[in-house]
């Protein structure tokens, strides 16, 4: 097996070397048994950390809540797949719902009307820019107008490579397309 070295730009060559050199050559070894001092001291630290975890208040179990959401929205808009599910509907559901809002509440809070909102929630309706500013401000920033805005793009990239049928209504429109040999 050879590779190159970033540094000289040569082949090294890895045969000359035992498996257990490669080994140890790119794998950390593992660390040394622990004591009972040491056992005792991370058993404490995680009885520390539960109990932590489970003495929380309401408003720091809902900001986990929204930091794991936001965290799931940006790794979706920067993922290269499209996922049906994961539409700006989703998202704008699983806000509200982090947050224990009913619908109503929600929609009085960034002043649209409940029908509205409604429609953004059941995909009926896109909402307009002014909708994912709100959004921001709404959550103090914590999950910015552009996530929201490139959430939506996702959803109209999609909606425009998957759309045969508007494609065959517009060919009717087109004369004298370019022919070219691919």
């Amino acid at each position: 097996m050879k590779t190159r070295n970033n540094k000289k730009h040569e082949l090294t060559d890895f045969s000359k070397f035992s498996n257990k050199e490669l080994a140890e050559a790119f794998v950390f070894p593992s660390k040394a048994p622990a004591t009972e001092k040491e056992k005792k001291e991370e058993k404490e630290f995680f009885q520390e950390r539960r109990k932590k975890f489970a003495n929380r208040t309401h408003q720091q179990q809902i900001y986990d809540k929204l930091l794991q959401l936001k965290f799931q929205l940006e790794d979706y808009i920067s993922s290269n797949q499209y996922q049906d599910v994961l539409n700006f509907s989703y998202f704008l559901s699983e806000y509200v719902n982090r947050q224990d809002k009913k619908d109503k509440d929600f929609a009085a809070e960034i002043d649209i009307k409940p029908a509205v909102l409604s429609q953004y929630l059941n995909n009926y309706r896109k909402p307009p820019e002014k909708i994912v500013f709100r959004l921001e401000l709404h959550s103090n920033g914590m999950i910015p107008a552009v996530a929201w805005y490139k959430l939506l793009q996702k959803d109209k990239e999609h909606e425009i490579m998957t759309d045969s049928s508007s494609r065959t209504e517009e060919s009717k429109h087109i004369k004298n397309k370019l022919e070219f040999a691919y």
